[in-house]
Parts: C-alpha cells; structure tokens; sequence
C-alpha cells in the first residue's frame, strides 16, 4: 500500500477546501449549484479514471448546470479517496453478484474481467446514491447561506 507525505495529504485537504469554498460562492441558482456538485460527484465516484472532466462538458452541452461547481466536484477522487471509492463499489456491487473472487487492492486489475460486472452496479450505486445526497446536502447550505446573508442585512 501507498504510504503518503504529510506535505500531500496537507495539498488534498487544501483542494477539498478550496472545493467547498467554490460551491458556497458560486453564481448561479440554487438548483444549478447543487446539480453542478451533483453532476461532478457521480463522475468524481464513478470509476472514469481522469475522464470526469471531459464527460461532464459532454453532459454540459445537454443539461444547464454550474460548470466550475461540477468540475471541482469531481476531485472527491484523489489517490486518498479512490481505494476506499473502489472497495465501497465492490461490496455494494457484491451484493447483487457473486464472482467468487476476493477483491484486494493488489489484484483488481489482474481480476477485472471477473470483477467488471459487480464494479459496475456497485460503482452506479454508490455514485448515484452520493450524487443524491450531494444534491440535498449543497441546497440545504445554500438556503442556510441565504437565511443568514438575509438576517445579517437587517
């Protein structure tokens, strides 16, 4: 197992505040902000390994939603969070099929073609599930956010 410095958990944390710093100032409706985060937290959870930038845009062009929201979204997956992204995704996914084969951080790859199916259902449950909460989570705090700002004007 990877070890990590202190100096790079300290840079994951930074990027994970500067991530919710951008959600609670962005511009936008309330609804496009959470969508935004929504979107960027199913790719960021769902196992796109790099790619969830270039499908968000993809899915910008059809659906209207906070761009940079979405792209900073995505970085809840990061050399800290992609293991246990993984192996939550294998157990929800173990749940619906049996393949018989131990997942181990070591061996996933060589077992992929084995463990494919159930990474998949588990992947789009857990991504789904946590777009879900995301969603209800950043409208809570953006309506928090304005309760205040309003209670701070007069």
């Amino acid at each position: 197992m990877k070890t990590y410095s202190k100096n790079h958990i300290t840079n994951i944390l930074r990027k994970i505040k500067l991530t919710f710093l951008k959600i609670y100032r962005a511009q936008g409706s309330d609804h496009e902000i959470a969508l935004g985060a929504t979107i960027g937290v199913f790719w960021g959870v769902f196992p796109t390994f790099g790619l969830s930038t270039l499908l968000t845009l993809i899915l910008f062009k059809f659906i209207r939603f906070n761009l940079p929201v979405a792209i900073s979204a995505a970085f809840i997956s990061n050399p800290l969070t992609s293991p246990f992204l993984l192996l939550t995704s294998y157990q929800v996914g173990s749940f619906f099929v049996d393949t018989g084969v131990k997942f181990e951080y070591e061996n996933w790859a060589h077992n992929l073609s084995k463990l494919g199916l159930v990474m998949l259902i588990g992947s789009t449950i857990v991504s789904s599930v946590s777009a879900l909460l995301i969603y209800f989570m950043v409208k809570y705090i953006l309506k928090k956010k304005k309760e205040f700002n309003s209670k701070k004007i007069t």
